[in-house]
C-alpha cells in the first residue's frame, strides 16, 4: 500500500486525509500532520519517504509555514533524486482559490489543485490521488531509457507515434524530473482537447446524447477497440485517443463521421454495433441534422464549428485545440459563469447574436 502525507495547519479537518484514502492492497493511505518549521518539515517528509504529498493553501497564515515555499523545497530535492520524486497537489478551500491562481510561480510547483469542497462531495477524487501515484511510480520505472521515453508513457506502440510526435511532446524527453513531465502531461495532454479527448468530446464527435441509453455500452467498445487512453494518470482521468477514435469510426462506418450529421453517425453506430443511441440535437439549430465537432467549452453539449466562436485561449502547444463557445451560451451569458470570454476577432458575430440578428 502507498503512502502518502497530508499537511495542514487546521486539525479540524484531518478527516480529508481519509477522504483521499483508498483502501486495499494496491491502496493510498494519506496520514494526517501539522506542520512544524518548515525546514524541519521537508527533512521529514523526504525522509519518509512519502508516494504521495498534499499541502494545505491558506491566504493567511498565522506562522511561517507557506505551501510554496514547501513544495519548492520538495521539488529541488526530487530533481536531483529522480527516483524518489513524487506527486504534490494543493487543497484549499474554495475562498482561497483566488489567491492562488493570480500566484503564477505556484502554479509550476503542483500537479493539480482540489477545493476541499470537492474533495468532501466527489468520491472520484480518491482515484485521481491514487493515479497520480501510479502515474509517477510508472515514469520513475522507465526513467532510465534514453530514446522516446515519452511514448512509454503514453503507452503507444510504434507505429503511431509518429502522429504524436509533435516538436513539444518530443521535449518531454528533455525534462530533468518526473514531476516536470507529469505537469505537461496533466496540465496541456490530460487537461486540455487535442491529442485526447474527455468523454464530452467523444461524445460530440460521435453525434451522441449524454442521456442515450447505450453510452456504457459504446465506451466498452471504444475500450475493447483500444481507442482509450492507457498512459500514466489514465485511472483517474478517462481519455481517448484522438487519432484513433478517427480510425476506429472508418473501420466501424466506412468512412469518417464528421462528413456525416448527427443522426446519421447514431444510426450507422446503432447498425454497426447493434446499440440504441440517440442523437444529439444542436442547441442553436434545435435539430439532429448538425455537423457537430467537439463539445462547447461552456455548457459542454455538442456544438458545431460553424455555429460557435473562439474563447480567448493563448495556447502554449500546437496540439491543443483552442477553446470554443457555442452561440446558444453567447446568448444567455453563461459562458461568463464558466470564466470564459470570447475571442476579441469575434466581437462582429457576438454582436449580431446578442442583436437577434443570427
Amino acid at each position: 500500500m502507498y503512502q502518502g502525507i497530508f499537511i495542514d495547519d487546521q486539525e479540524a479537518d484531518k478527516d480529508f486525509a481519509l477522504l483521499m484514502s483508498t483502501p486495499g492492497k494496491k491502496g493510498l493511505t494519506v496520514k494526517f500532520q501539522q506542520p512544524t518549521e518548515l525546514m524541519t518539515l521537508a527533512n521529514h517528509i523526504v525522509e519518509s519517504p512519502p508516494a504521495f504529498v498534499v499541502l494545505n493553501y491558506r491566504q493567511q497564515m498565522p506562522y511561517a509555514y507557506k505551501a510554496e515555499p514547501l513544495a519548492q523545497l520538495l521539488r529541488s530535492y526530487s530533481s536531483e533524486n529522480v527516483t524518489q520524486d513524487f506527486p504534490i497537489v494543493l487543497l484549499s478551500h474554495e475562498e482561497d482559490i483566488t489567491g492562488f491562481l493570480n500566484n503564477v510561480t505556484a502554479h509550476n510547483l503542483f500537479d493539480c489543485l482540489f477545493t476541499k469542497q470537492e474533495v468532501a462531495g466527489d468520491p472520484e477524487h480518491r482515484q485521481k490521488m491514487l493515479s497520480l501515484v501510479k502515474g509517477y511510480r510508472r515514469m520513475i520505472k522507465k526513467w532510465h531509457k534514453k530514446s522516446e521515453r515519452w511514448a512509454t508513457f503514453f503507452g503507444l506502440n510504434k507505429e503511431e507515434r509518429g502522429v504524436v510526435a509533435y516538436q513539444a511532446i518530443l521535449e518531454l524527453d528533455k525534462l530533468k524530473a518526473p514531476h516536470q513531465v507529469a505537469q505537461q502531461i496533466l496540465h496541456y495532454v490530460i487537461g486540455r482537447q487535442g491529442i485526447l479527448l474527455d468523454k464530452e468530446n467523444v461524445l460530440a464527435q460521435c453525434g451522441v446524447a449524454k442521456e442515450s441509453k447505450d453510452i456504457d455500452t459504446l465506451f466498452e467498445v471504444l475500450k475493447q477497440d483500444k481507442v482509450i487512453y492507457s498512459g500514466v494518470f489514465s485511472e483517474g482521468w478517462p481519455r481517448w485517443w484522438q487519432h484513433r477514435l478517427w480510425d476506429w469510426e472508418k473501420q466501424v462506418c466506412d468512412e469518417s463521421l464528421g462528413n456525416l450529421t448527427a443522426r446519421e453517425r447514431v444510426a450507422c453506430l446503432n447498425e454497426k454495433l447493434g446499440l440504441n443511441l440517440s442523437p444529439a440535437k444542436s442547441r442553436w439549430q434545435e435539430h439532429t441534422d448538425a455537423l457537430f465537432a467537439y463539445a462547447c467549452d461552456s455548457c459542454l453539449q455538442p456544438t458545431e464549428d460553424q455555429y460557435s466562436v473562439a474563447a480567448y485561449d493563448p495556447l502554449p502547444h500546437t496540439y491543443i485545440r483552442g477553446k470554443r463557445i457555442c452561440w446558444k451560451c453567447i446568448e444567455t451569458g453563461e459562458f461568463k459563469e464558466q470564466g470564459l470570454e470570447y475571442n476579441n476577432d469575434e466581437e462582429f458575430i457576438v454582436d449580431l447574436i446578442l442583436k437577434g440578428e443570427m
